[in-house]
């Protein structure tokens, strides 16, 4: 593993994931489908498939192949999702077709040894709400203010968070050894 780079890219990592946890919560406080909405939301997307690219470098790396494809499926989701939103409205269509690649990213992402069994398995859950927003949308019952929304979005953000702290530390211990 190159380590003189491996500092800039877990930053970048950091940044990434926390930017979209920071643009989520403040396109949450606008009204719905605005355009500030969508422009937080969009940024956030953006920052998020950046860390995910980057994590899947990070693992890849760290010569673990399986979770680092997970980070490459999930960055397409986050793609997906990027694409669903418009300026002043969200394609719902869109927007949970970002779920069928989604929820199989999580599961491999839940393998990744990194991380203690605890968040192997939140990992993999948090693609259940996901499923019900997909379900929603299809069945034609979707409202932007159902509570699963809010969990879904939430989970993965946190996800984020808590993937950086964990990818952290195993660089720090990679150092030490």
């Amino acid at each position: 593993m190159s380590l003189d780079g491996t500092p800039r890219v877990l930053f970048l990592i950091a940044l990434g994931f926390a930017l979209n946890f920071i643009m989520g919560v403040a396109g949450s406080m606008f009204s719905p489908e605005s355009l500030y909405q969508m422009m937080c939301w969009q940024i956030g997307d953006t920052m998020a498939l950046m860390a995910c690219v980057l994590s899947a470098r990070y693992l890849s790396d760290r010569k673990m192949p399986f979770p680092s494809d997970g980070f490459n499926v999930l960055a397409i989701a986050y793609g997906v999702s990027f694409a669903s939103s418009s300026l002043n409205a969200v394609n719902e269509d869109v927007m949970a077709s970002a779920a069928l690649p989604l929820v199989p990213a999580l599961c491999i992402i839940g393998t990744c040894s990194l991380f203690p069994l605890w968040l192997r398995i939140a990992t993999a859950s948090v693609g259940i709400p996901f499923l019900f927003i997909y379900k929603n949308v299809i069945q034609e019952t979707y409202h932007h203010d159902n509570p699963s929304n809010a969990t879904a979005y939430i989970g993965l953000q946190t996800l984020g968070l808590l993937w950086t702290y964990y990818f952290y530390l195993d660089n720090r211990k990679t150092k030490l050894a």
